[in-house]
C-alpha cells in the first residue's frame, strides 16, 4: 500500500495539471501517467522486496539440558524448585545411597587391613634382618675358629686338633646355611613391604575411589548454570537414568541470538553485519514499548538443510525435495540490555536493511535511494506488528 502511495505522486500531478487546464480527465489524458506510475511501483516494489528481505520464521531458539540419574534409585531429596537458578557442582537431589555406603565402608576396612598388614611386615624384615645380623655374626665367630686351626694345620703345629677342625668346618657350614637361610627370609620380608603390600594398597585405594564415586553419584549435580524450568520428581519415586523420562529439564544460561530463515533467493543480499529489526510476538504490547528491537546479522549459515542427504537404501532422487529450503541467519540484538525482554522460544517478524550496496550501485544516486526505501519495510514492520497484536488477543480471529 505505500509503496502505490509514493509511486501516485506522477499520476496525481498530472490530474491536476489536467484540472488545471480544463481538460477533461479520460483514459487517454492519463493512460501516460498510469504506465509511467505501473513502472515506478514494479521498481520500487522489486528494490523494496529484494534489498530489504523479510523472514516470518525468526525464532529465539534455546537449549536444554536433561538431567538424570547415573544410577537408579529411590529419591531420598530435592533440594530445587521450579523456577529455581543453579550453578555447577551444585545438588539437584539425592538418592538412596545405603547400598554405596556399605561398599565405602568395606573399602575403608581393607585398607586398613592391608595398614595393619604393613606394619606387621615391617616387623618381620626388622626381625629378619636381627637374625641375618646373628647368623652372620656366629658365621664371622666360626669362620675365625677355623682360620686359626688352618693356621695350626700349615705350621705343623702341636696345638692342632683335627677332630676340632672337621668341627669347626662343620660349624662353618652351618653357619653359612643359617645366613643363607636368614637372607631368604629377609628378601621374602622385603618383598612383601616393597612390592606386594604397595601393589594390594593401590588396588585397595583404587576400590575405595570407585566406590567413594558410585556414593558421589547418588548426589545428582548440576553441569550448567542455569535455572529449574521442568520439575517431575519427588521424594520416595524411582530417578529415570534415560533422556526418555529425566527427572528435570534445565535451561543453561548463554548469549541469546534469533534465528531466521530467508529464501534463497535473498542470500545475495544478506551479509554479516546487516542491519535488521525484530519483532517477537511475546513482546507485542498496546504501547509498543520495546516492541521493535534493532538487531545484527551475526552469522549466515552456508550450507542449506534441505538438501542433507541421510543414509538410506534408496538412490538419491533431488525432485523428491519438495521444499526448497530455507538460508539459516543468525542475528544479535544491538543492545545486550534487550535480551532480557525476550523469553526464550518466541516466535519472531526479522525485517533486514540494506545499509550499502555493492558492485555498480555503490555509493550513488540509486544506491542512496534504495537504502532510503527502508523506510517503506520499517513502517509496514510495525503494522504488521500492530496486526499481529490485535490477531493475538482475538480480536481478529486469533489468539486462544
Amino acid at each position: 500500500m505505500i509503496e502505490i502511495l509514493v509511486t501516485s505522486i506522477p499520476f496525481w500531478l498530472r490530474v491536476l495539471y489536467l484540472r488545471w487546464r480544463g481538460m477533461p480527465i479520460t483514459l487517454y489524458n492519463l493512460h501516460r501517467a498510469l504506465f509511467l506510475w505501473l513502472v515506478l511501483a514494479l521498481i520500487v516494489f522489486f528494490a523494496v522486496f529484494y534489498y530489504h528481505p523479510k523472514s516470518y520464521s525468526g525464532v529465539v531458539p534455546f537449549r536444554i539440558v536433561p538431567v538424570v540419574a547415573e544410577r537408579g534409585g529411590t529419591v531420598t531429596a530435592v533440594m530445587v524448585e521450579v523456577g529455581q537458578r543453579v550453578e555447577p557442582g551444585e545438588v539437584l537431589f539425592t538418592t538412596d545411597d545405603s547400598q554405596e555406603l556399605a561398599a565405602v565402608e568395606v573399602a575403608q576396612r581393607q585398607l586398613e587391613e592391608i595398614e595393619s598388614a604393613a606394619s606387621s611386615a615391617n616387623a618381620q624384615v626388622r626381625a629378619a634382618q636381627a637374625t641375618v645380623d646373628q647368623a652372620s655374626a656366629a658365621l664371622k665367630q666360626a669362620s675365625a675358629s677355623l682360620a686359626d686351626q688352618e693356621e695350626l694345620r700349615s705350621r705343623n703345629s702341636s696345638a692342632f686338633r683335627e677332630n676340632e677342625y672337621e668341627r669347626l668346618t662343620n660349624t662353618v657350614t652351618a653357619r653359612e646355611a643359617e645366613v643363607a637361610a636368614a637372607t631368604a627370609l629377609l628378601e621374602t620380608a622385603q618383598l612383601e613391604v616393597t612390592e606386594r603390600l604397595p601393589a594390594r594398597r593401590e588396588s585397595a585405594n583404587a576400590t575405595l575411589a570407585q566406590a567413594q564415586v558410585e556414593l558421589d553419584h547418588t548426589n545428582v549435580r548440576s553441569s550448567v548454570a542455569g535455572t529449574i524450568q521442568q520439575l517431575t520428581l519427588n521424594v520416595g519415586a524411582r530417578a529415570g537414568q534415560t533422556n526418555l523420562g529425566p527427572a528435570m529439564l534445565i535451561v543453561p544460561d548463554g548469549p541469546l541470538q534469533i534465528t531466521a530463515g530467508f529464501a534463497q533467493a535473498a542470500r545475495s543480499v544478506l551479509h554479516t553485519g546487516m542491519a535488521a529489526e525484530v519483532v517477537c510476538y511475546s513482546r507485542l504490547n498496546v504501547m509498543m514499548t520495546d516492541a521493535v528491537l534493532p538487531a545484527r546479522i551475526v552469522r549466515i549459515q552456508n550450507v542449506i538443510a534441505a538438501g542433507q542427504i541421510a543414509p538410506t537404501g534408496q538412490l538419491l532422487e533431488p525432485s523428491s525435495v519438495a521444499n526448497e529450503g530455507d538460508v539459516v541467519v543468525n542475528l544479535a540484538l544491538e543492545y545486550p540490555e534487550h535480551e532480557a525482554l525476550l523469553p526464550r522460544g518466541s516466535s519472531c517478524i526479522v525485517q533486514t536493511y540494506t545499509t550499502h550496496l555493492s558492485g555498480p550501485l555503490e555509493g550513488g544516486l540509486v544506491s542512496h535511494a534504495v537504502e532510503a526505501m527502508g523506510v517503506i519495510k520499517a513502517v509496514l514492520l510495525r503494522t504488521k506488528a500492530w496486526t499481529a497484536l490485535v490477531t493475538g488477543v482475538g480480536l481478529g480471529g486469533g489468539g486462544h
